[in-house]
């Protein structure tokens, strides 16, 4: 009997096997199993659409592909979403995009990265921001830029192996702990 982890590291292989190796398009795939992550997690109907045993796998696979076809993704990818149908393991699609896009970054060779900022910045200083932190790391990074007031001032960065808090409300409480 497999795990669930083993399973779960199945499917994230043969989507990215599936996936023609260019940027974009691991990209697309990244994003299409991250709408139906949270489609599954946030839309009650979207769920019950999906675990409900009377609704024929055909309406679920074909609902699938059409979101496959928004993204403009390949064909081959219909396989993979039917064996997921098959195993039910669309609750398990977080997990998969995790892995996914783990495999991702080590074959592009570069890390995604969520830089938070308190609030908005200039063009020029946000390069350097980031070329401080590529520096800092010794890694490259894609980055997902957003904002949170709540910060105050200054950045936080998030990777799958690295958390930088360099804010001012971190410092606040830091400070407010001594």
């Amino acid at each position: 009997m497999t795990s669930r982890q083993e399973v779960v590291r199945k499917i994230a292989k043969i989507f990215l096997e599936k996936t023609p190796k260019e940027r974009q398009d691991l990209t697309k795939t990244s994003q299409l199993l991250s709408i139906i992550y949270n489609l599954y997690k946030s839309e009650k109907e979207f769920k019950g659409f999906i675990l409900n045993p009377t609704i024929p796998k055909d309406i679920k696979l074909n609902f699938l592909k059409t979101l496959r076809e928004k993204f403009q993704i390949n064909k081959e990818i219909d396989d993979v979403l039917d064996y997921i149908l098959d195993i039910n393991a669309v609750p398990l699609v977080g997990e998969i995009k995790r892995i996914y896009d783990h495999e991702v970054e080590k074959l592009l060779k570069v890390s995604k990265a969520l830089l938070v900022l308190a609030g908005k910045v200039k063009e020029p200083e946000l390069e350097k921001i980031k070329t401080a932190i590529k520096k800092f790391t010794g890694r490259d990074y894609e980055f997902e830029v957003v904002e949170d007031p709540e910060l105050i001032g200054g950045f936080l960065v998030k990777t799958s192996s690295l958390v930088l808090d360099a804010s001012v409300r971190r410092g606040l409480e830091t400070l407010l702990r001594s």
